[in-house]
């Protein structure tokens, strides 16, 4: 079967002469189209509209009305086959999505206007539109010529073209169609006809085709196979139909007839599974008779349109203030559909009633390119690009990446035999207690809102509307999986999503992956982790301040900072040592885990309790929404559980237990304390020695070798960096095989001298990239709230218009100090502003 796919765009002056248009229709089927984008039309009214439908036998038809003399555009599909699942009209433009050979195009016929402001209205009525998944296709008589210029929608042309990935069919062929596509008779001619597609679309070719009956030639243009084809995903709940009565009232009486399938389970957790399913299913069924609903009111603004066009046509007058206001209110329903897509797609980005401008698409786009995949590199180098091959290819990436690894573990009883600290009985005691409605209430409200559920497609959201019927029910399924050890189906599985970090996009170790998990997992999870939490003072060393109630991460950066002035100022040898570890959560060996928490001092029951949400876990991932086989996690914390954080706190502790006891390793000595001397800081997996002999950096290298054999973790040593400071600055031999060079840390530079000023200077490049996009934004910031309810006066305005009294540029400026005064008064002093992993 041919994978290619062809379009057809024609200007064809007028269809309603009989003979013309059978004549045509003729003509259409010598052409072998599988899409037709027909301008000009001149469809009079409906009867017009089910004439031409019927004519056109071929496939499928759908025609817009417009001015007998002026409008009308149509689209025919080539085939039977082809499944159109929606359509759009808006005056000049018309859309269709379809369903053809596994590929999903979003289709927009549309006919210029002839004057520059309203076919630059006519731009903006398409931005909306635009906003797809599905690979889009834009062909018509734009009634400009693009590389001619001349006015302002040319560049509004060009900007949606920016904006939502497209590229002109023509100049992309070969040869390429540059030639003009309209003459009349004094000579003048014109490129006005194009065919836009998206550059998802494979290999491209084409030719222009002269014809008759028309001043116009037709541009033809054939595309390949699509490549980077996006599935279905799995289903996720609209948050939105939570705020509507409706649903609410309708879904509490649905769930109270839940109660009655009991009987034909086994048990709670196997009625748990089956509510679930049919939940979804209640709410499957009632968004798709709500955007039936929608789809009427649609349709029904789009006909009292036709309606004034058909008054109009016949000899009548058409009422243009009532017109516009039905064009407002149609482009209005598309740009909400719009923006609910871009809400879904987590753009963090749209500010409440703001404009969907061409730098916002633009900047979502940016966004989510970051999880498209458009190839992957296999083992043998070989690079991969069909759906079906990456899934295959990215499973057994990360299903070996999972994998348990063989350990040592007679070395690794010799890390635990360096672990002092026990776990208070009385606080195993409390940890150990049976769960209660209040926590698992708690741990909902506190739980992040916005985020992507797992495989059951219900958000914390969903448990917080319903949390007075669906609290005591969850607490019991919870209660049924710490007894018998087994969590439910979906519970046990999570959707592995990746993220682009940065380097070659095809090598899969350059994706960062989360897991998605269901919310009545990460409720329990939450539960055990607030449980957690309340112990780590007790058995965690200060030199680690992650997750630690009272600890902060200041700690590790004013610690940095004042050793180095310190050595800087004494002239004291200082080297500082950032080691970073591979896959840190990912690479966690839970049997060492399990044995870290017992001789701590955790219970087993509580350590059973973790086991049951870490043994038997499964995972999918995910491939631009295509999901692979469900395979086991054998190793790793999950990124993306609320205990994940804490756990491997624990894991890391016999690392800097060891470190600590060897009089191999010497530290810092800090001033006045009575000889006690500091050798290093850890937060998570970020682990910074400050040392002052080279022997001493061997030494603690030699130490995380043998916890590599005794815990499965790797030092990553391309990553890994080594400055000096004080006497020893300027030195470059660097042993143990680390590198020289720019010292980072959690998110902030030091150097020997100045490094609050690079810092800054950093944070407020930041600033002014941030400020020169809102430029384009309509966005006012006027008392914004401060950390504890207060509120600062803070007013974002450059770009929108000037402070009072200052150019632009003076408001720019003093937009960048007023931001930054706020940081400071909101608490973020000093280094601490600087900390924020990631740049955050």
């Amino acid at each position: 079967m041919n994978s290619s796919v062809s379009f057809f765009s024609l200007n064809v002056r007028g269809l309603r002469d009989n003979v013309k248009r059978r004549a045509f229709f003729c003509y259409l089927e010598g052409v072998g189209f599988d899409f037709c984008f027909l301008q000009e039309a001149h469809l009079r009214d409906g009867g017009d509209v089910c004439r031409f439908k019927r004519e056109w036998d071929k496939g499928e038809s759908f025609w817009g009305i417009g001015g007998v003399h002026s409008t009308g555009v149509g689209i025919l599909c080539g085939h039977r086959e082809v499944k159109v699942e929606n359509t759009f009209v808006i005056s000049r433009v018309l859309g269709i999505d379809v369903k053809f050979r596994e590929a999903r195009y979003r289709l927009i016929g549309v006919y210029g206007p002839q004057v520059a402001a309203d076919r630059r209205g006519m731009v903006d009525c398409l931005a909306p539109l635009c906003v797809t998944n599905r690979h889009l296709v834009i062909g018509g008589d734009f009634n400009i010529d693009l590389g001619l210029g001349g006015d302002s929608s040319a560049g509004a042309i060009s900007g949606l073209m920016a904006c939502h990935g497209l590229v002109d069919g023509g100049l992309h062929t070969t040869p390429a169609m540059v030639g003009p596509t309209w003459r009349n008779s004094r000579g003048v001619a014109r490129r006005l006809d194009y065919i836009f597609v998206s550059r998802s679309l494979g290999q491209l070719s084409g030719r222009l085709l002269p014809v008759f009956f028309t001043d116009h030639d037709g541009v033809f243009l054939q595309v390949g196979s699509p490549v980077c084809l996006f599935g279905r995903g799995y289903w996720k709940l609209d948050r939105d139909i939570l705020e509507e009565q409706a649903f609410v009232d309708a879904f509490f009486c649905f769930f109270r007839r839940l109660d009655g399938l009991r009987s034909m389970c086994e048990g709670v957790l196997e009625w748990w599974d089956l509510v679930k399913g049919r939940i979804r299913a209640f709410i499957i069924g009632y968004c798709r008779r709500k955007k039936r609903e929608e789809r009427r009111e649609v349709d029904r603004i789009q006909r009292l349109i036709e309606l004034e066009y058909e008054a109009g046509n016949l000899g009548g007058s058409i009422d243009w203030e009532r017109f516009a206001a039905l064009k407002a209110q149609l482009r209005e329903l598309q740009e909400q559909k719009a923006r609910a897509f871009l809400e879904r797609a987590h753009s963090g980005f749209l500010e409440h009633n703001e404009t969907c401008s061409a730098m916002f698409f633009k900047s979502v786009r940016a966004r989510q390119s970051r999880k498209v995949m458009k190839g992957v590199r296999e083992e043998n180098g070989s690079i991969v690009s069909k759906p079906e091959e990456m899934v295959r290819v990215t499973t057994d990436h990360f299903q070996g990446l999972f994998k348990e690894r063989e350990i040592d573990v007679e070395q690794g009883n010799v890390f635990l035999e360096h672990l002092s600290r026990r776990l208070p009985e009385d606080i195993r005691d409390v940890m150990e207690a049976q769960i209660s409605l209040e926590e698992v209430e708690s741990a909902l409200r506190r739980m992040g809102k916005g985020k992507v559920p797992g495989m059951d497609g219900l958000p914390a959201e969903f448990y917080l509307k319903f949390c007075g019927i669906l609290g005591p029910v969850v607490l019991e399924v919870l209660k049924a999986i710490l007894e018998t050890g087994v969590p439910g189906g979906s519970m046990a599985v999570g959707v592995l999503s990746l993220l682009y970090k940065k380097g070659e996009a095809t090598d899969l170790g350059n994706w960062r992956p989360l897991t998605m998990l269901c919310v009545d997992y990460k409720i329990l999870a939450k539960v055990l982790a607030d449980r957690l939490r309340t112990a780590l003072p007790y058995v965690v060393h200060e030199d680690q301040t992650c997750g630690v109630e009272g600890r902060s991460i200041r700690w590790n950066l004013q610690l940095i900072r004042d050793s180095i002035a310190w050595v800087e100022d004494r002239g004291l040898p200082l080297m500082v040592a950032a080691l970073d570890q591979a896959k840190a959560f990912d690479r966690v060996n839970r049997s060492f885990l399990f044995r870290v928490l017992g001789r701590l001092g955790f219970g087993e029951k509580f350590i059973g309790w973790i086991r049951t949400l870490y043994v038997g876990a499964g995972c999918r991932v995910s491939v631009n929404s295509h999901l692979g086989d469900v395979f086991d996690l054998s190793s790793g914390v999950r990124q993306g559980c609320p205990l994940s954080a804490l756990l491997f706190i624990l894991y890391m502790e016999p690392l800097g237990a060891a470190i600590r006891a060897d009089t191999g390793v010497e530290g810092l000595l800090i001033p006045g304390s009575g000889g006690l001397r500091v050798k290093m800081t850890q937060y998570a997996d970020d682990t910074s020695l400050l040392l002052c002999k080279d022997s001493c950096l061997t030494r603690s290298l030699a130490i995380f070798g043998d916890f590599t054999r005794a815990s499965g973790a790797v030092l990553n040593h391309a990553k890994s960096s080594v400055k000096f400071f004080g006497r020893w600055r300027g030195r470059t031999d660097v042993p143990g095989g680390l590198c020289e060079g720019a010292l980072r840390i959690l998110g902030v530079n030091f150097e020997t001298s100045s490094s609050a000023t690079l810092n800054w200077n950093m944070r407020i490049a930041v600033v002014q990239r941030k400020l020169a996009m809102w430029k384009a934004r309509y966005v006012f910031y006027g008392q914004s709230p401060g950390p504890k309810g207060g509120c600062v006066a803070v007013s974002f305005v450059c770009g929108i218009q000037p402070i009072a009294g200052l150019s632009e540029e003076a408001s720019s400026e003093a937009c960048v100090s007023v931001y930054v005064e706020w940081q400071v008064r909101v608490g973020r002093q000093g280094t601490h502003d600087l900390s924020h992993r990631g740049g955050r």
